[in-house]
């Protein structure tokens, strides 16, 4: 995004309420702005995430890490199904299918557990 378009986008921000912050986004060191909703956002990237210490960074870090990777799965998957749609007797896919649903299956293993040791 162009200085000009971020400029402009902050003005937008604070016209609709939002508070300039005094935190920076870690990206792009633009100015973060808090909107009324209590939503942090960054003019050029969106929506910006606050760790509190490093403690909670890390666990922000994991919980991005596992949803990408699970996203990363679920797209892959919905590919090789494609693939078994035009070829519902090819072994090696459904090979590859059950090797995807297992790997998501572990993920969510990981997820649960993750959610019953913070509690």
């Amino acid at each position: 995004m162009s200085s000009e378009k971020s400029v402009k986008k902050a003005a937008e921000l604070l016209r609709q309420g939002a508070t300039m912050l005094s935190e920076s986004c870690p990206e792009c060191s633009s100015p973060l702005y808090k909107l009324r909703s209590g939503e942090i956002v960054c003019p050029i990237h969106g929506k910006v995430i606050i760790a509190k210490d490093d403690q909670e960074e890390r666990k922000l870090r994991r919980e991005i890490m596992l949803e990408y990777t699970e996203q990363v799965l679920v797209d892959s998957l919905n590919n090789v199904i494609e693939k078994l749609r035009s070829d519902p007797m090819n072994s090696e896919v459904l090979v590859q299918i059950i090797r995807y649903l297992d790997s998501l299956e572990r993920l969510k293993r990981i997820t649960d557990h993750k959610h019953i040791e913070e509690k």
